[in-house]
């Protein structure tokens, strides 16, 4: 039923890159299509996929960070396995909520205990997501006001991303700080849920409910014992957070264009990311791709730019990943249980 289920997803995924294509390719011409394409600079398209491998390694050395003190025994090829497998399963469901419990099944096969795997996988989240609003903090202030102006239809959609970015964050650390107040929060929830009957068996989802408030607790226990792992993790993860917001530079340079400057590609792409996060079907399948024309068609000023440049996109950052991600994925499952 599950690979049923993952095949589904694909389908998804697959189904919405070609309506996408279809939808450039009429709404362009091929022929102009081919004359942009066959300009590309292939110097700045290899930069667009290095800053999409150095985001892999990225990942990959967060998790690894975040792991070792917990599991000494942990090899950084065994991170890698894990990471990537974790983008794959990322990529194929909504909400990117597959990839957190293939990485904790694949750390306890390979020899991880599971409490550690669900702890180190929650410290590693919320460093993530720390960091995620910082970044996209910043670039909402230096570049909100130009982007107000461009695009005036468009800002409630920026604020409505952000929030949902500030309110996931907010609601994990609470849930870490204060688990006697959000167990109070979530129990209310529970019962008023149970009484409209939207639930059935409160007991079970109470026992459940603080067996989660436990996990996130002990994790942000041990994310605040390790300075030195915090330290490095938020640095390795600011980082690849630049990387990948800049795939879509390097692609606007490949056309040769260079009137726009980077910090606003920045924040573009950062907007992108915080309006198709709450898109729920797999990869946010079609809402990536339009978000992604309607803030950067305003940059791709010839006729048909923006149309490849959304295809180059994707291509580079969901599919390849879906590509590489799946031969980890299989590669991390065939590691012998420990």
């Amino acid at each position: 039923m599950k690979s049923k289920k993952n095949l589904f997803n694909i389908l998804i995924c697959l189904v919405g890159g070609v309506i996408i294509t279809a939808f450039v390719f009429f709404s362009t011409g091929v022929e102009t299509l081919a004359s942009h394409f066959r300009s590309l600079n292939l110097f700045w398209v290899g930069a667009a996929v290095g800053c999409m491998l150095l985001y892999w390694l990225l990942e990959t050395a967060i998790l690894h960070v975040m792991t070792k003190p917990a599991f000494p025994e942990q090899s950084f090829r065994g991170s890698l396995c894990v990471s990537m497998g974790g983008q794959y399963f990322n990529s194929i469901t909504p909400f990117a909520s597959g990839g957190q419990p293939f990485q904790a099944y694949c750390l306890k096969k390979q020899g991880m205990e599971l409490g550690s795997a669900i702890n180190t996988l929650l410290s590693k989240f919320l460093v993530t997501q720390t960091c995620l609003t910082v970044v996209t903090t910043v670039l909402l202030m230096v570049r909100l006001p130009y982007f107000r102006e461009i695009l005036p239809n468009f800002t409630v959609v920026i604020w409505i991303g952000y929030l949902i970015t500030l309110l996931v964050l907010l609601a994990v650390l609470s849930f870490a700080v204060f688990p006697q107040a959000a167990r109070r929060f979530c129990l209310a929830v529970i019962l008023l849920l149970t009484k409209l009957r939207f639930l059935k068996n409160p007991e079970a989802k109470i026992r459940y409910m603080d067996e989660e408030l436990e996990k996130c607790r002990k994790g942000f226990r041990s994310l605040i014992r390790n300075p030195s792992a915090l330290f490095r993790a938020s640095g390795c993860s600011i980082l690849q957070l630049i990387a990948y917001m800049a795939v879509p530079y390097m692609i606007y340079r490949a056309f040769g264009l260079s009137e726009i400057d980077f910090l606003t590609i920045l924040a573009a792409q950062a907007f992108v990311m915080m309006t198709s996060s709450f898109v729920p079907l797999p990869g946010a399948s079609a809402g990536a791709e339009g978000f992604f024309y309607f803030f950067f068609r305003q940059f791709f000023i010839q006729d048909g730019q923006v149309g490849l440049a959304v295809i180059l996109w994707r291509v580079i950052t969901f599919y390849f990943t879906i590509v590489v991600g799946a031969a980890f994925a299989v590669r991390a499952n065939r590691i012998p249980n420990k």
